[in-house]
């Protein structure tokens, strides 16, 4: 861990969707989460998303709770005053994703999420049970708060494994590509 001054800087935090759903939408959870979001950035930490998420923020505003344009736009300007850093999905990432994606059962925005923790050696704020399960000792864990299921089912799309043996030269540049890239 980074340290300033002999003061550790607390790892990144990646927020998922869900956590800012219930924020926005004034959930039973959103006190506790605004007290450990806010406790995170008091001591410099950062929070991360994969850019997905501010699409998926939208989607979830304007096609479940049928939220006024306006009204997201201001969801989306609140949001992003809380300091989140959008990380790009580039190929590393999304590989990691597709392997979490099928070891996990994970659709492919949640394994979005525990891909960018990993790579950013993060812990992952979620509401979500099977992500938070899947996240393991990385899930943030709020006494009180339990992980309930918000996002969509993953689609059943055959679980049938991926042959990452056939891929094995290009997967070992990516891997080198997203440990640089970490640093």
């Amino acid at each position: 861990m980074a340290t300033v001054n002999d003061r550790q800087l607390p790892s990144p935090l990646v927020v998922d969707a869900s956590v800012a759903l219930a924020l926005e939408l004034d959930e039973p959870q959103a006190t506790s989460l605004q007290r450990l979001i806010a406790g995170h950035r008091a001591r410099s930490g950062r929070l991360l998303v994969p850019d997905m998420f501010w699409l998926e923020v939208v989607n979830v505003l304007n096609r479940r709770h049928r939220v006024r344009s306006e009204l997201i736009l201001a969801t989306l300007q609140t949001l992003d005053d809380l300091g989140i850093e959008s990380v790009r999905i580039e190929r590393p990432l999304l590989l990691l994703a597709l392997d979490l994606q099928g070891r996990f059962g994970l659709t492919a925005s949640d394994a979005a999420y525990l891909a960018l923790a990993e790579t950013e050696d993060a812990r992952l704020l979620t509401l979500d049970r099977r992500l938070a399960d899947a996240a393991g000792d990385r899930a943030v864990r709020i006494e009180g708060v339990h992980p309930h299921r918000l996002a969509e089912e993953p689609a059943p799309y055959g679980a049938e494994p991926i042959d990452w043996a056939r891929f094995g030269p290009y997967l070992a540049k990516l891997r080198a590509e997203a440990r640089s890239a970490a640093r």
